[in-house]
This record gives C-alpha cells, sequence and structure tokens, in this order.
C-alpha cells in the first residue's frame, strides 16, 4: 500500500471501466487517474492510522510520468484543507568550476514549474556538494516566493542516515510541526546519533557475493544491499560486496 506505481494506478482504472464503473463514459486522466491516485493516498492514511502521512513523488517537474501524481497532490489541497498539506520541494544547486560559484537558476526553474502545474511548494531543500551561502538562501527565498527559514540547506554527508541529523539541526522538523499545527514532543535524536557514530568505525568486513542478472544496475538491488548493510551494522561487522552477473557461473539455465 505504502508504495503507489504508475502501472498500478492505470490497471485499477482500466479495471474500473471493465466492471462499467464509469457507466460508459470516457475514461481521462483528469478526474478518473487523479481521483484513484488519490483514493490510493486515503485509504493508506485510514489503513495505517498515522497523524501524518509522507508522500515521494520521485522524479523531475515537468516528467510526464509524473504529471498525474502532482495534479493530484494539487487537488488534495483544496480536498482536505491547504493548513492540512505541506509541499516540500528538494532541489539540486549545481556548481560552476569555471565561475567557482552555486546556481539558483534550476531551482528557480523547477519552482516555476511548479506553480505552472498549481502547486506552491511551503519547503524548499536545497542539496549541494559544496557549503551554501546565506545570500543563496536569501536569493532561493526571494526568487522562489518561500520564507527565509523556510529555505534549508542539505550538504552531502558521508552516508544517508546522516540525513535526519543535518535536517533537524537545520530545523526542518520544528518547521514542519509548526505549519501543520502538530502538538510534538521534544525531538530525542540520541540513539540516531549512536547509529551514525557506529557507521563511522572500522569494523571487521565481511565478503558477501551477490548474483544476480542486473548487477551491471546496482540500484536494482538496493533493497538487498541496504539490507545487508542493517544487518551487517546489527552484528558490528562491515561487509564487502561481490556483484557477480549470473550469465558468468551458468550459461544454459538450471
Amino acid at each position: 500500500d505504502s508504495n503507489v506505481t504508475s502501472g498500478q494506478i492505470y490497471s485499477a482504472v482500466i479495471a474500473k471501466e471493465r466492471r462499467g464503473d464509469f457507466l460508459g463514459g470516457t475514461i481521462q486522466v483528469v478526474p478518473h487517474v487523479t481521483t484513484e491516485i488519490k483514493e490510493r493516498f486515503k485509504r493508506l492514511a485510514q489503513k495505517s492510522q498515522a497523524e501524518v502521512i509522507l508522500i515521494e513523488v520521485g522524479g523531475t517537474v515537468g516528467d510526464i510520468e509524473g504529471q498525474p501524481f502532482l495534479e493530484a497532490i494539487r487537488q488534495m489541497r483544496n480536498d482536505v484543507g491547504r493548513d492540512n498539506v505541506l509541499c516540500i520541494h528538494v532541489t539540486f544547486l549545481p556548481y560552476l568550476t569555471t565561475t567557482q560559484e552555486l546556481k539558483t537558476k534550476p531551482t528557480q526553474h523547477s519552482v516555476n514549474e511548479l506553480r505552472r502545474i498549481g502547486i506552491q511548494p511551503d519547503i524548499i531543500i536545497c542539496r549541494s556538494d559544496y557549503p551554501i551561502s546565506e545570500g543563496i538562501r536569501d536569493k532561493v527565498s526571494l526568487f522562489c516566493d518561500v520564507e527565509r527559514q523556510a529555505v534549508i540547506f542539505l550538504p552531502t554527508v558521508p552516508t544517508i542516515y546522516e540525513v535526519p541529523l543535518v535536517l533537524e539541526e537545520a530545523g526542518l522538523g520544528q518547521l514542519i510541526v509548526n505549519k501543520l499545527s502538530l502538538k510534538a514532543k521534544p525531538t530525542d535524536l540520541n540513539q540516531w546519533r549512536e547509529l551514525t557514530a557506529r557507521l563511522k568505525t572500522d569494523r571487521e568486513p565481511v565478503n558477501i557475493a551477490l548474483v544476480g542478472k542486473y548487477v551491471e544496475l546496482q540500484d536494482a538491488y538496493f533493497s538487498v544491499r541496504e539490507a545487508l548493510c542493517h544487518a551487517a551494522l546489527y552484528h558490528d561487522q562491515d561487509i564487502n560486496l561481490l556483484w557477480i552477473p549470473s550469465e558468468d557461473l551458468e550459461e544454459d539455465g538450471s
């Protein structure tokens, strides 16, 4: 339920059409596809009984695959009330070596594209491989019409598990609590800090061979790789993954 793909959505809409749910009407992206997307979100909220659900729309603003999802997000602001929806836009600030500066133009254009769809981001998270100055924050705030404190810097860190600590230190958590009018206890990330500290310590490595058909594209096995990393950390070990194409072991199959 927590992973919604375009294929699932279109398949569900086609199945409803074949059952006659639309009474022979023409199937359209709006409202039929977007309604199905919103129904998935609502079912997830009802099933989990969560106070807040986090919806990540992958890809880049303007991608044709993501347009129905962004349109559904836009509609949800009207469905559940603007005070109950918070839009966070994650952008990348490229660094030009010739001028030795970070450029905000891609972020400005991305936000403009979001506005064209009908979504004004409440918070902008700026990714960068280089230190970001306060002048960049002012510029993004001015041109993207976002409060200065709602422009959050997220520099590249050695491991993704440090990201929650960086975002909390930048004030993202309190910002979300304030904008959604939530009651929240003081944040305690001591256990998480201990975890990230353990990740940085030297541990005895264990060699693990991962045999697969698509090892050239290692992201295809991302969840497997992360699961192994979690297991290794639990046992205070490190892992050395060896990627082996299945064709190298067996050409003709079993």
